[in-house]
């Protein structure tokens, strides 16, 4: 195998068959010399979302295979023509892969497929529909809510959309700092008329995180003026924001109104059952696996924004990739504690009490009574050794945790080490323990 496909199956191997097949299939290796190596995809917008969002598997796959670091770049090299003889038959979101859209800035990643609709979105959602298929009918759009309800992904799905099946629309999809470092830049260089021609013309309008302009007067101002000059052509104009617009302050009251002239609709923080959606959903899009078990738990403790829902699911798969092992809900719990609600964080030690009182069928209470039951004692003695051997937990916290002086933990401790010996019935459930709590810990032998 020469270097080139060495290079591009090292690659492969860490971003997976499913993202390579989806964006890689243009990715060439053009040439290696000493200090660089340079690869070609045939899409502008490819090429940037190759670099930034898997700089890192390339450059991991380059010191593999040369045994030192080497920079890279990833540069568009156009399609050859076709010749006129033949007749391309493509449908419109295979055109808008070949022929990428202007200054689009939209992650692919965000689409309507990828969106998981809830309670607290779904009539957002609807009219996100409506507005990627009729676009101009309902305009202007302004859709508010906290940090990380994915306002951001369902005005970018409506870009995606569009793209897909109009390729040829005039979409600028932005945010308002890059709107406000535009026209300063363009004021400085003495060419406004530039950049008035740039976002009056434009067929779909998407601007979003509109509050970074409080205050900021003389953006509004332009702004103002974009705003009505595309009204009165009948374009689609969208807003996001992570407020209302009558909470927006320091803004211009005549921008205030436009609006609320159109369609205001509230975005708000999933449900627990819309989020065990969406982290099921997360887990699929970063191509990674993670037991639905753990994510139905992160679901229900990562109560924040969906960001750091996100950044848990990442993180375990990333550490599970690089163990090479799953991990479970304990060995998860101190890897993203800082995302867990701090008021429901789940104690690993109460953890084990509830995994026991399902297994043996007692109530924890009675897992602390002085109870001689021979399936208590038997709860009782696999918990201590369990909490003390794979929890890692201290005689005295073991000792509180059941009940117990730390004397008995000591000597319980020691009995079951023994016990164990030569016994199927206790290797077995400490084997289902292990499975309910820490699968990463892997078989008890």
């Amino acid at each position: 195998m020469n270097v080139d496909k060495k290079l591009i199956a090292a690659i492969k191997k860490r971003v997976g068959n499913k993202i390579w097949s989806k964006w890689f299939s243009t990715f060439e290796v053009l040439s290696i010399s000493e200090n660089e190596i340079v690869f070609s995809v045939r899409n502008l917008f490819i090429k940037d979302w190759l670099e930034d969002k898997y700089g890192r598997a390339i450059r991991s796959a380059i010191k593999e295979v040369f045994g030192r670091n080497i920079s890279f770049k990833v540069i568009y090299k156009e399609v050859s023509a076709v010749p006129t003889n033949m007749k391309r038959q493509e449908s419109p979101i295979s055109s808008y892969f070949i022929k990428p859209p202007k200054e689009s800035n939209l992650n692919p990643d965000f689409t309507f497929s990828s969106f998981v609709v809830g309670s607290g979105n779904e009539t957002a959602f609807k009219f996100a529909e409506k507005v990627a298929v009729e676009p101009g009918r309902f305009s202007p759009i302004f859709i508010y809510g906290g940090v990380g309800v994915g306002k951001t992904h369902l005005v970018q799905a409506i870009g995606n959309y569009i793209y897909s099946n109009k390729p040829e629309v005039n979409l600028v999809y932005l945010t308002s700092e890059r709107f406000m470092n535009e026209m300063i830049k363009y004021l400085r260089e003495s060419k406004m008329e530039k950049f008035r021609e740039k976002y009056r013309n434009v067929d779909i309008f998407i601007v979003d995180d509109i509050q970074f302009l409080t205050g900021k007067n003389g953006v509004q101002f332009e702004l103002f003026n974009t705003f009505n000059e595309l009204m009165d052509k009948k374009k689609q104009i969208i807003f996001c924001s992570d407020r209302a617009p009558s909470d927006l302050q320091d803004f211009q009251d005549r921008l205030i109104s436009r609006f609320k002239m159109g369609i205001v609709i509230e975005m708000r923080l999933p449900d627990v059952e819309t989020r065990k959606r969406i982290a099921r959903k997360i887990a699929e899009r970063e191509g990674g696996h993670l037991d639905e078990e753990l994510l139905d738990f992160l679901a229900e403790n990562i109560d924040g924004s969906l960001r750091e829902l996100r950044g848990a699911i990442i993180k375990l798969i990333a550490y599970q990739e690089i163990e090479r092992r799953k991990v479970g809900i304990v060995e998860a719990i101190n890897l993203v504690s800082h995302f867990l609600k701090k008021a429901n964080t789940i104690d690993p030690g109460e953890r084990l009490i509830s995994v026991l009182s399902g297994m043996f069928d007692i109530s924890p209470s009675m897992m602390r009574s002085r109870t001689r039951k021979a399936n208590v004692v038997m709860a009782r003695e696999l918990g201590i050794f369990f909490a003390r051997r794979y929890l890692k937990m201290t005689v005295r916290e073991t000792a509180k945790l059941f009940g117990r002086s730390p004397s008995v933990v000591s000597t319980t401790t020691r009995k079951v080490e023994d016990k164990i010996k030569g016994n199927p019935l206790m290797k077995s459930y400490l084997n289902k323990i292990l499975a309910h709590i820490s699968p990463a810990v892997g078989k008890f032998s």
